[in-house]
């Protein structure tokens, strides 16, 4: 119980300390990320809360999944209290999943979606990636974006560091 409470702690203080370098990190990258993709269509995405990759998963998950059945195989839904508490829902008869997953690690890591363009028959998702120090216990940092359906299957991240 009290390991727990000590994580839970850590990850409070995690958040709030990442929180101003990921701001920092979204204006750099922007900016860069608008002069690179100029010939590209941005793609609307919605942020997908409060899941978690199971801890069955050994090797990375997959960029794109397009399946309630593929999904449920690697992650799992992670309720808390509170107003947003509750997962976000995921309709996949209209939109599939893109997944950037960092791996298990053991540091303080903060992704943030920038941007998800398409361009040249794939999507290009900008992720800005803010490292922290190394911890005692180990982390699977991962973002899921809710897409529309008939995207390109072939996914590329550009990594931006602040």
């Amino acid at each position: 119980m009290r390991g727990n409470v000590y994580s839970m702690i850590m990850s409070f203080l995690l958040a709030g300390c990442l929180c101003a370098c990921s701001h920092s990190a979204a204006v750099t990258a922007n900016s860069s990320a608008q002069v690179f993709n100029q010939s590209a269509t941005p793609v609307a995405y919605q942020l997908a809360d409060n899941y978690f990759i199971k801890n069955t998963v050994t090797g990375l998950v997959p960029r794109h999944i397009s399946s309630s059945v593929e999904f449920a195989r690697y992650f799992g839904m992670a309720a808390t209290m509170g107003k947003n508490g509750k997962p976000t829902p995921i309709d996949f008869a209209a939109h599939d999943v893109i997944v950037y997953d960092a791996g298990i690690v053991q540091k303080q890591l903060e992704v943030t979606p920038l941007t998800l363009n398409y361009a040249q028959d794939k999507l290009i998702l900008d992720v800005s990636i803010c490292s922290g120090a190394r911890q005692s216990y180990q982390m699977h940092p991962f973002v899921i974006l809710i897409v529309p359906k008939n995207l390109p299957d072939k996914v590329e991240f550009k990594l931006l560091q602040p």
